[in-house]
This record gives structure tokens, C-alpha cells and sequence, in this order.
């Protein structure tokens, strides 16, 4: 009995040496939001590659190995990885091949839901060692989102809104995504809410007439799409000058502080 217990300890000694041996040390990130929670967690240290839309906080902390979509395979493998963090916007086959050349890969689908937003930062603290504190950024993220609900006023109609994150073509919010959360929390009602897909037209708008527009979108697209639309004089949005740009690398980058950040802005905007 005695020597079972000992290769008992001694098998979960080992299963334990050999978990710790499995924390990456060289990772490449696809995707700007998977970066940016490296750097929440404070693990720059082991980001070795990156797409060329990742803001990186100095030049030198990753080599540029892939464009929002296209990955140079031949570049990512001099840097030997031993992950890759990859999207819904990674070819499959990209991870395939990172996968048959002994690269681990885990891949994070563009999250539905805030609450799966969290998930995926829970996932990725595990993966690199840093659970502890990942679980501290999500408390204290959920923490701030319940007091900036809270704050919500309740009445008895909800604001129509309309949530702009593409131009040509024009594209909005749809439910099963982490922006309809956007929506939901600050007690609102998405035009587009019986839209499966995110395409819209113009005149799909004008005839859905929204309360607030917000605009999401790259740089000086904002200000254009924003001057666009307040040439329709009989839009409710326009007639109480309710049309807003958003920060979209704030609103659209799905990591659970900064989505609280931008639900902050949004309901100040919305009720002030």
C-alpha cells in the first residue's frame, strides 16, 4: 500500500514537471486582441511575433510575421515558436501546417459574448502561467462593468441604436456577438437586431430611424461616416445630435478591460 501511495506521489510529481515544462516561452499572436492580453498579463516577454495590426509597445518586442489574414510561415518558423495564438481571421490550414511542423496552436473564435471575452483571458493565463492573475484582471473588470450597468436609467422605452464597424459595405452589430452585449448592457435596442448577417444598407437604416449612431471606425472613416449621416435631417439620431464616434480599437478588441472601458464611454454618451 505504502509503495502505491509513492508511485502515486511521484506520477503526479512528474505530471507536474511535465506541465510546467509545457508553458510556451516563444509565442506568436494572430490577432491584435490576443496581444494586447499578453501584455495585460505581462507576458511581452514571450511574445516573439505578431500581425502587422498589433500595437506593440516598443518596436522591438516582436518581429511583424503576418498581415490581418496571410501569415509568412517561413519568417513565423525562424523565430521557433513553441505556440501560436490564432483567430477566426487564421486560415485553418495555416494552423494545420504550424500544427504538423510540432507548433502547439490554440485558437480563439471572435467571441459572442463578454462573458466568453473572459473565458478566453482565463484560457490564455492558464496556457502561460499567469492564471492568478488573470482571474484578477476579470474581477475586476466584471467588478466595474456591474457598477457602470448599474448606472443605466430605467425607463420604460429602450433607445433605438445603430452600431456602424464597416463603411463600404456598410455593416453593422449583430446578435451572437460580443458588441450586441454593447447594446444589451446599456439598456438599448439594436436596430439590427433581427439581422443574422451584419450587411445593411443606407436606406435600411433611414427606414429603421435610430435613436444614436455610433461610428466605429478606422481614423478619419469616423469623422467622414459621421458627416455622412447628418446630412439626413429626418433621422432622429441627427435631429437631437445623438451621432457618436467610438474608439474602435477600444470598442472593437475583444478583451474584457477594454470592453468595459468603452460600455463606460457608450452609456455616458448615451444618457448625458
Amino acid at each position: 500500500m505504502m509503495r502505491i501511495k509513492q508511485y502515486l506521489v511521484l506520477f503526479f510529481a512528474l505530471l507536474a514537471i511535465a506541465g510546467q515544462a509545457k508553458t510556451p516561452q516563444r509565442i506568436i499572436s494572430l490577432a491584435p486582441s490576443l496581444t494586447k492580453s499578453l501584455y495585460m498579463l505581462g507576458a511581452d516577454d514571450l511574445l516573439v511575433g505578431c500581425t502587422n495590426f498589433c500595437t506593440l509597445k516598443n518596436p522591438d518586442d516582436a518581429e511583424v510575421v503576418a498581415s490581418a489574414v496571410k501569415v509568412n510561415l517561413e519568417k513565423a518558423l525562424t523565430l521557433k515558436p513553441d505556440l501560436v495564438l490564432t483567430s477566426s481571421l487564421t486560415n485553418p490550414e495555416t494552423s494545420s501546417t504550424f500544427e504538423k511542423l510540432g507548433v502547439e496552436v490554440m485558437y480563439f473564435p471572435y467571441p459572442k459574448s463578454y462573458a466568453e471575452m473572459c473565458d478566453y483571458m482565463l484560457r490564455l493565463g492558464d496556457k502561460i502561467g499567469r492564471r492568478a492573475l488573470a482571474e484578477k484582471l476579470v474581477a475586476e473588470s466584471k467588478e466595474r462593468l456591474a457598477k457602470v450597468i448599474a448606472t443605466v436609467p430605467k425607463k420604460s422605452s429602450k433607445p433605438t441604436v445603430f452600431m456602424q464597424i464597416g463603411a463600404n459595405p456598410l455593416f453593422t452589430v449583430v446578435p451572437n456577438t460580443f458588441m450586441q452585449d454593447f447594446i444589451d448592457f446599456s439598456g438599448c435596442e439594436n436596430i439590427a437586431s433581427d439581422l443574422s448577417i451584419g450587411s445593411i444598407t443606407r436606406e435600411g437604416v433611414l427606414v429603421r430611424n435610430p435613436d444614436i449612431i455610433f461610428v466605429i471606425l478606422m481614423g478619419s472613416v469616423s469623422a467622414d461616416e459621421k458627416e455622412k449621416w447628418e446630412r439626413y435631417r429626418n433621422l432622429k439620431a441627427v435631429q437631437n445630435k445623438r451621432i457618436f464616434v467610438l474608439d474602435s480599437e477600444k470598442t472593437c478588441s475583444p478583451t474584457p478591460l477594454d470592453f468595459t472601458d468603452a460600455l463606460e464611454e457608450m452609456i455616458g454618451l448615451i444618457y448625458n
